[in-house]
């Protein structure tokens, strides 16, 4: 499926508001629940404000006829012994998985990592989530580590896989 991939604007505030809280709603992979999604967006506008006049951030959505269906974000280290390194989070909705969106948009996202020289680019996955872990590992991603019962979902706890590209 051919989707837009666009820069994050402050005019996308509530889509990415209601954005984050379908991705917490239709899986348990996304770091936060519904609820806290929820509440985060009473202050999305200003979140929204400082994510586009941030250097080091990047935000990135799929737009499908005016529908956001996806983000991707990228967190550069803010301090010369970190920047270097950027930390990666990626949400798709449910009904466009399958589709190449996730792709679309890491290689949109790496054009910006080569651009700025970032030479690593990590991410925490729940190990749960096999179809994250097998786009990573397209990209080049290698897992570093496990941290050990990092998520409590529905009373289970989660490992997360430590993955990076460098």
């Amino acid at each position: 499926m051919e989707v837009n991939i666009k820069d994050l604007e402050e005019s996308d505030s509530d889509a990415f508001a209601a954005l984050l809280v379908q991705l917490s709603r239709e899986t348990t992979h996304a770091l936060m629940t519904e609820q806290e999604s929820i509440e985060l967006g009473n202050s999305q506008h200003e979140r929204t404000r400082q994510l586009v006049l941030a250097d080091n951030q990047k935000i990135l959505f799929a737009v499908h006829d005016t529908i956001l269906v996806g983000f991707l974000g990228l967190s550069q280290g803010t301090f010369e012994r970190n920047r270097h390194s950027a930390a990666l989070m990626i949400g798709v909705l449910a009904d466009y998985w399958g589709q190449g969106i996730a792709s679309q948009l890491m290689k949109q996202a790496l054009g910006w990592v080569d651009e700025r020289g970032i030479q690593r680019i990590e991410v925490g996955v729940m190990d749960s989530n096999e179809r994250a872990i097998e786009l990573y590992k397209r990209f080049g991603f290698e897992q570093e580590g496990v941290k050990r019962a990092a998520f409590l979902i529905n009373d289970v706890y989660q490992d997360e896989i430590l993955m990076a590209r460098v």
